[in-house]
Formats: structure tokens, sequence, C-alpha cells
């Protein structure tokens, strides 16, 4: 683990904090940490018991430390992450959707690799989308250059990565 990368995952780990629940990993892999995020937004009428509508969102998001990605590093990251995101999954009549979301901090990262990370994609949708969907999603962020190299479904985390790593990065 670079230094660079220890002052960049603490910095993502206290920004984080404020929404999720952060739980440190320390496993002696490159996982480091899983932070969740649930909400539940409803309408009603009068009383509680007079619901209208409910819908629940929940994300886990996997923090890793891979120094040197490479193709094999990003499958492993791939893996892990559905393994131990799926089963936290718990579609029903209220659930909107659940992200698994892993956020690879590497020190320089190899083009097949990253090229491999763009075409990682699963998605479940539960009973047609009545239950919800689940959704995974990967950045990578080069913190030799700042560059954050993220899957399709991944878009959304490009511009509070990029906030979030900037000033770390170049202030290092």
């Amino acid at each position: 683990m670079s230094q660079l990368s220890e002052v960049v995952l603490e910095k993502l780990k206290r920004a984080y904090t404020a929404y999720y629940d952060v739980e440190e990993i320390d496993d002696g892999t490159a996982l480091k940490a899983r932070c969740d995020y649930h909400i539940r937004d409803s309408q009603y009428v009068l009383v509680k018991k007079a619901e209208l509508w409910a819908a629940e969102s929940h994300e886990y998001l996997y923090l890793w430390d891979a120094g040197e990605l490479s193709a094999g590093g990003v499958e492993e990251i791939f893996s892990r992450t559905l393994a131990d995101g799926e089963p936290r999954v718990r579609p029903h009549a209220q659930h909107m959707y659940t992200y698994l979301t892993a956020v690879a901090l590497c020190d320089s990262a190899r083009p097949d690799a990253l090229a491999r990370l763009k075409k990682l994609k699963k998605r479940r949708e539960f009973k047609l989308s009545l239950h919800g969907w689940m959704e995974f999603r990967i950045a990578a962020v080069d913190l030799s250059t700042g560059e954050i190299t993220v899957n399709r479904a991944g878009r959304a985390l490009v511009k509070d990565l990029k906030r979030l790593t900037d000033r770390a990065i170049h202030n290092h």
C-alpha cells in the first residue's frame, strides 16, 4: 500500500462517513472497507399507517487498494464484490434498487485491465423490476495520473470521485 493510496483511502472513508456506515476490512487482501448506504422514502395520508407508496434504495460500496491493477485484479474485485454484495440484496415490493459499487485505487493500471474493467457488467431485475433491480458499478482511480476509468453503469461515479480524489492526489 503506497503512502498516496493510504492518504486517498482515508480521505474517501472520511467523506463517505457522512452518509454511509463504513466498516473497515483488514483481512490481508486488497479490500480495505465496505460502505453501506440505505434510504427509505415514503408518502402517506394523515397517519403513517395510510402509506401511499414507499421506495427503498441501497448501496454497498467496496474500497480497494489495488496496487498495480492487472486484468486478474479486476476479475478478483468483480467476483469478490458480487460474492459479498449479492446476498445482501433483498428484493421486495418496496425495493427500488441496490448498487454494488467497487472503487479501486491503483498506483498504475495496465491497459488490458482498464479495457476489461470497462466491459464489466452485472444487472439483475427482480419480478420484471416490480421488486427493483441490482446493478454492479466499478471505478478505478489511477493515482499516478488522476484518471478515473469506469464501466457503463459507473458513469455517475466520476464527478464525485474526481472531486474527492483530485485534491489529495495533487497535494501529495
